[in-house]
């Protein structure tokens, strides 16, 4: 049984991803990496949402599945895309409890299935096989869009492919539109009319998962619809340790010091993609596309290979135009420079101010 309707979205954009223009390892591989950026910084909101309506575990259950994925992938990196979306499926199902992991797995597994073993594939191809996917967790789950589910968010997502920012926002779109539903599937539905008002876990984490496609692959797209829509935006900062814990903390307090809920982009990217101690070039590379809001990013790292990762990504060009590393130190640079950045500096002011905290001495 799949979901009612076909999957034959139009190609209004261009897929800006792998070097030949297509879908590769590479860019599958970037793409979860993101997901898992993005999954482990909202993991409290996607918690909070499930714990309106169902076991309140959504977002730890999927933060740990995707920080598994990232670091399978990481570790032996798969030759094809279908493979890699086979192996990340394979790793979802087997390390996370409830119902994520057997749905995003399944989604993961059947595209992965649908592209095969070639080397690249297109966008068609994409849409094709993530449209094979919808239709396995459809079939898994036996939900229907209009249930208040993550077919909700994951269907629009789909249809709308190749144009991958078309995609994400139409994900957003759908992960909206659950909200004044009555659920009809899983144990939401059991609250009856109580399940009216709020939106659906599932649905919220399908539009992280197309907001990080859409960074991973167009990331050109992505800003240019961002530009259109806002202008371009405040100046992004990054953090980066050995230990997420600490880059998650300094975030939180130079956040708090600047202002609470209306400041500039800041994203952590602490330790290794299985919550190790360590560098990640890709975590790296991921906070930094999601801070991008085309008005460059400054980078903040602490030490030793933190240091040299971010400096070898800007050499490779694997960062976004106008992302800077910044010569700072890294708890008092980083609150000078987000504190800058949300008041509109440009990025050599952030730069600068973050640089200068190198000189308030604590002691005369």
């Amino acid at each position: 049984m799949g979901c009612p309707g076909e999957h034959r979205g139009a190609a209004v954009g261009p897929l800006n991803a792998g070097a030949g223009g297509g879908v590769d390892a590479v860019l599958v591989r970037r793409w979860l990496a993101e997901a898992a950026a993005s999954v482990d910084r909202e993991a409290g909101r996607l918690t909070e949402l499930d714990s309106a309506i169902g076991d309140a575990d959504h977002g730890s259950n999927l933060r740990r599945g995707l920080a598994a994925v990232a670091a399978a992938l990481e570790g032996e990196p798969p030759p094809s895309p279908g493979a890699a979306l086979r192996a990340a499926g394979r790793t979802l199902i087997s390390t996370v409890g409830g119902a994520s992991g057997p749905l995003y797995g399944t989604l993961l597994r059947a595209a992965g299935k649908e592209l095969g073993d070639a080397p690249e594939a297109g966008g068609e191809d994409l849409r094709r096989a993530l449209g094979a996917g919808v239709d396995a967790v459809c079939a898994l789950g036996g939900a229907a869009p209009g249930d208040k589910t993550m077919v909700d968010a994951l269907r629009p997502a789909v249809e709308a492919l190749p144009d991958l920012a078309a995609a994400a926002r139409a994900a957003e779109a759908g992960a909206r539109a659950t909200v004044p539903l009555r659920a009809r599937k899983g144990r939401a539905s059991y609250l009856g009319a109580r399940s009216e008002g709020h939106m659906d876990p599932g649905a919220a984490s399908t539009a992280l998962l197309f907001a990080a496609l859409a960074r991973a692959g167009g990331a050109e797209e992505g800003r240019a619809a961002m530009a259109e829509a806002t202008g371009a935006g405040p100046v992004g900062i990054v953090l980066v340790s050995h230990s997420r814990e600490v880059a998650e903390a300094v975030a939180r307090l130079a956040a708090g010091l600047a202002g609470g809920g209306d400041h500039a982009p800041v994203a952590a990217a602490g330790g290794t993609a299985d919550g190790g101690l360590g560098t990640s070039a890709e975590l790296i590379a991921a906070a930094a596309r999601q801070a991008d809001r085309g008005a460059g990013v400054a980078v903040l790292a602490d030490l030793g290979s933190a240091v040299l990762t971010v400096r070898a990504l800007l050499e490779d060009g694997g960062l976004p135009p106008g992302t800077r590393l910044v010569d700072a130190p890294f708890l008092e640079g980083a609150v000078a420079a987000l504190v800058l950045a949300s008041a509109g500096a440009d990025l050599e002011a952030v730069a600068a101010a973050a640089g200068e905290a190198y000189t308030v001495r604590k002691l005369p």
